[in-house]
């Protein structure tokens, strides 16, 4: 059943959360770091948080006796609306920034690809080796938003997970 007290807090620590996450990556471009490489795990951090300070908002003001799945609901309430709100903006800078940031991201995903290359090759095969690094030519705005939107939507709902645990009555 729909429920507007769940969707209105994830809205609104949804967005304060994806606009922490985008601040964060902005703030990495800015300084030079590739916001998409290992420098961009820290964009995720205000993921967590958001969830957990959404779910005990939740069970303060709106109801005390909070079950393992309505806080369940309202953590990947939270992780979509994060999710949803960084990657639209993650695609807008990418976009407009132009094809440098992309190149740049290329780069340094195709050199830690040659390092590891041979560790690769043992898990997934040389011709899906090959596949993959040559599919990183073809990377779009498009698809790294994409790529950005799962991985926080499904690093969410493992914190709601936990957060719905913890909070429950």
């Amino acid at each position: 059943m729909f429920n507007q007290a769940i969707t209105r807090v994830g809205i609104r620590f949804g967005v304060i959360g994806g606009l922490a996450c985008f601040a964060i990556v902005l703030l990495l471009y800015f300084i030079g770091y590739n916001p998409f490489g290992n420098y961009g795990r820290w964009s995720f951090i205000p993921v967590p948080v958001a969830i957990f300070l959404a779910i005990k908002y939740y069970k303060n003001f709106y109801n005390a006796e909070l079950g393992f799945l309505r806080g369940l609901r309202v953590g990947a309430s939270v992780a979509f609306y994060v999710a949803l709100t960084a990657s639209l903006l993650i695609f807008i800078l990418t976009y407009f920034a132009g094809p440098e940031l992309i190149k740049m991201h290329v780069t340094e995903m195709k050199a830690l690809l040659d390092e590891t290359r041979e560790e690769q090759i043992k898990i997934l095969g040389e011709r899906m080796f090959e596949e993959g690094y040559n599919a990183l030519d073809s990377l779009t705005p498009s698809m790294l938003a994409a790529d950005d939107f799962v991985r926080r939507f499904l690093g969410g709902v493992i914190f709601a997970l936990v957060g719905a645990i913890f909070y429950r009555k």
